[in-house]
């Protein structure tokens, strides 16, 4: 598989067994918001004119940084919707309710830190 060159999973630090941690050299985000307030990663490959830039290539790693989201969103106990959109390039973090603002902030820091997408 092309994409296992660029990037490695290993476990993540206390994340448990079923936390993959990516090693990413191929993809960057930037957090926005929706108009209710909601954190939005924003998903842009570094190279756009390469290979992974490819809606494909986009719209695999975007789903596999969402079911990552959303197994660390169990292990929580977080209500809030994990939504890939590929089409987007975005993953939205759809909130159950306005206190669950801080712990969404420091979500998202944790989750573009461990995936190398800073």
């Amino acid at each position: 598989m092309a994409t296992e060159s660029k990037t490695k999973t290993t476990k993540a630090k206390g994340g448990g067994a079923n936390a993959p941690r990516f090693h990413n050299q191929l993809y960057r985000a930037e957090v926005g918001r929706t108009p209710a307030g909601s954190p939005i990663l924003n998903l842009t490959a570094t190279n756009p004119t390469g290979r992974y830039a490819q809606h494909r290539q986009l719209a695999a790693f975007i789903y596999e940084l969402a079911a990552e989201m959303e197994r660390r969103s169990d292990d929580l106990g977080a209500r809030w919707v994990i939504s890939p959109e590929a089409t987007n390039a975005r993953v939205v973090i759809e909130l159950a309710s306005d206190h669950e603002t801080t712990l969404a902030d420091e979500f998202v820091a944790r989750v573009i830190a461990d995936n190398d997408l800073a």
